[in-house]
């Protein structure tokens, strides 16, 4: 909404999610709201705590958000680009996509 490339959330940097830590994911979703992020140790993550949030981020707007950043040791020297995990979002990445893709009911 305000331009912010990181969702809001606490401004704690936790070294463990305490115990029960869906109580406190759950209270950071009404907090924050039903997209929120947190820092554990160094790394960030992102928690989508809504169903039609996670649709609109991932389905309606899966080509934005299902691509990765290229490793070229990963990427073209371990896997030699055929394995999804290090393929960017595109026709490569479709093509592994197709075998397993379902749709839902």
């Amino acid at each position: 909404k305000n331009g912010n490339s990181i969702p809001p959330g606490p401004l704690l940097r936790l070294p463990y999610l305490p115990d029960y830590p869906e109580r406190t994911l759950h209270s950071w979703a009404q907090k924050f709201g039903p997209l929120y992020s947190f820092f554990l140790g160094n790394q960030l993550y992102v928690v989508v705590s809504d169903a039609n949030v996670a649709r609109e981020l991932l389905v309606n707007n899966g080509a934005i958000f299902s691509s990765r950043k290229q490793y070229f040791v990963k990427n073209q020297t371990i896997l030699r680009g055929r394995a999804i995990t290090a393929s960017p979002y595109g026709e490569t990445w479709y093509d592994f996509l197709q075998p397993y893709a379902f749709t839902s009911r």
